[in-house]
């Protein structure tokens, strides 16, 4: 009987991300929360802390429009930024759901020089930001995301050893909640 009852348990451990693919739904009215992050630890200041957060709502099919929040704090320096996004997700038989993105951000960069070989001033610039990854739904109403996204400024707000940049790319991972 305890044998019977292991193999039926791990037959529906094994057989769930098949049978849930099925309930994979990005369809019109969904509404999704993100929240993603990162931790630079070869960062110019010791540390980067990375926390991007985002709302979206699915206006067609596979299609999303929504808010995002970004912040990233070193010991140094602050950068805030806000903006809009969108997002086409390429829904399959799978739990794997690929996508694709853009992004429109006001971005604050602030802070002090710290122990930088280098000077930087306080910014403020408008951000677009290319980004692809892949979601993958542990269930119908969570799924585990992976990003790299590509960053212009009109102006410097990314610190780096060697100075600051306005265009830099990141690998972001995170959470994402459907309702």
């Amino acid at each position: 009987m305890k044998k019977n009852a292991v193999v039926l348990a791990l037959f529906s451990v094994l057989s769930a991300p098949a049978v849930m693919a099925n309930y994979v739904d990005l369809s019109k009215g969904t509404q999704e929360f993100g929240l993603q992050g990162s931790l630079d630890l070869d960062y110019v200041d010791d540390y980067l802390f990375l926390l991007n957060t985002s709302y979206g709502y699915f206006i067609r099919d596979d299609w999303e429009i929504g808010g995002v929040l970004d912040l990233n704090m070193s010991d140094s320096t602050q950068e805030f930024q806000i903006g809009f996004f969108t997002e086409y997700n390429f829904t399959n038989t799978s739990n794997w759901v690929p996508y694709l993105g853009t992004a429109f951000q006001v971005a604050n960069l602030s802070g002090s020089d710290g122990d930088f070989d280098f000077d930087f001033e306080d910014a403020t610039a408008l951000n677009v930001k290319f980004s692809g990854g892949v979601k993958y739904f542990i269930n119908t109403n969570v799924a585990i995301s992976a990003e790299v996204n590509y960053n212009i400024a009109t102006d410097d707000i990314n610190v780096t050893k060697d100075g600051v940049e306005d265009s830099f790319t990141r690998f972001v991972f995170g959470t994402r909640f459907y309702f």
